[in-house]
């Protein structure tokens, strides 16, 4: 019978990897708990312990295939977690959720197990989406659907405290319903000392609001002033902003030499290498409240963030993340100060300030501590 249950529709990037780092600090930390999630990618990122049970439910498809059979797939999943979390419902109280099935079903999900006398643990990553699923003459119906999910749930957890406050101001929800616990730590392995290449890297989800053509347009800026760096860009452009991404290689093409794209998936195996053979993160976030998985790998990797106070940063930079503070207000201009202000100091410099401040990360996330307060949580809800 476990104590817990956590469910999310994710399996491969940096959302899925948070709720399958969780899943494995809870079982460590002595509580049982049922993982209801797809098989992860890569499968290394499978949480496995003996206080954890695995619920499978199917993956979406990606990449080519019809519209017919990515939406029987998407259905197969939603409906796969939905019966493993209603069958879970008659031994287990507590239920975690991160990146949840479309509020369409998620909604009387959260109905259903509070009314039966379940607790709706919501992790919330930002408190408006990244990208709005509906057109400007529906955004009311669907700002009013996250609200209500907000409302359904027993306690949400945000994971910084300004999505926290961004809860409270833009969904009047109760600040003593919100406890801030942040994800834990995401560790590649030592990757070397930073190289003094030249080279920054935005790494993740390719979005509007990681000011990601800003950045194209800084790097340009840079390079015509005679700074002699490239930035690499590994990782998904956004699905739901379309021409986004084409906006951004029209902008790559004025200066190709100055961008090392690579766009896809990327595999964990290649994470190391890539991120040897960088200086700096280029975090350039707006509008942006969650906590960035990228902003902590890059600290955990030795490498300093040129970076804005969003998403999280300014409490990463508390904590002791080394880098370059732009202002939030993004700019090309902005982006290249940053940059020339970075490498005005000396590479063995920025050396010795990113490995203190990796130190400092580390001995501030911890994901035993991380679990303690999940379950510290489930139990408070249950009282």
């Amino acid at each position: 019978m476990p104590d817990i249950a956590l469910m999310t529709k994710a399996w491969r990037s940096g959302a899925a990897w948070v709720a399958q780092m969780t899943a494995q600090a809870i079982a460590e930390q002595g509580a049982t708990i049922a993982f209801v999630a797809p098989l992860a990618e890569p499968l290394s990122r499978e949480p496995s312990h003996p206080n954890l049970i695995r619920v499978t439910t199917p993956r979406e498809l990606i990449g080519q295939h019809g519209k017919l059979k990515r939406v029987v797939a998407s259905l197969l999943r939603i409906g796969g977690g939905l019966a493993a979390i209603c069958k879970l419902r008659f031994s287990t109280r507590n239920f975690i959720f991160s990146i949840p099935e479309p509020l369409l079903f998620t909604l009387p999900l959260f109905a259903l197990l509070r009314v039966t006398g379940a607790q709706v643990i919501f992790i919330v990553h930002d408190a408006q989406p990244h990208a709005w699923a509906l057109g400007a003459g529906m955004r009311y119906v669907e700002r009013g659907a996250h609200a209500l999910s907000y409302r359904l749930a027993s306690t949400i957890v945000a994971l910084t405290p300004t999505v926290r406050q961004a809860l409270v101001d833009d969904f009047a929800i109760p600040a003593d319903k919100i406890v801030v616990i942040p994800h834990g730590p995401f560790s590649i392995g030592d990757v070397g000392p930073i190289p003094g290449s030249g080279r920054l890297l935005i790494f993740g989800s390719l979005r509007r609001n990681k000011s990601v053509l800003e950045a194209i347009e800084g790097v340009i800026s840079a390079r015509r002033q005679g700074r002699d760096v490239v930035l690499v860009l590994a990782g998904e452009p956004l699905s739901q902003e379309p021409g986004y991404w084409d906006q951004c290689l029209a902008a790559i093409a004025r200066d190709p030499a100055g961008f090392d794209v690579r766009a896809g998936f990327f595999p964990d195996e290649a994470l190391p290498e890539l991120v040897a053979g960088v200086d700096a993160f280029l975090l350039a976030y707006q509008n942006f409240n969650s906590q960035s998985g990228v902003g902590v790998l890059a600290a955990l990797s030795g490498r300093p963030v040129i970076g804005t106070g969003s998403g999280g940063l300014s409490e990463l930079f508390e904590r002791g993340l080394a880098g370059e503070i732009i202002d939030d207000t993004v700019t090309s201009e902005s982006i290249a100060a940053g940059i020339a202000a970075f490498y005005a100091h000396d590479t063995a410099v920025w050396r010795e300030r990113a490995s203190r401040g990796a130190a400092k990360v580390a001995g501030t996330l911890r994901w035993d501590d991380i679990a303690d307060q999940y379950i510290r949580v489930c139990r408070d809800a249950a009282a």
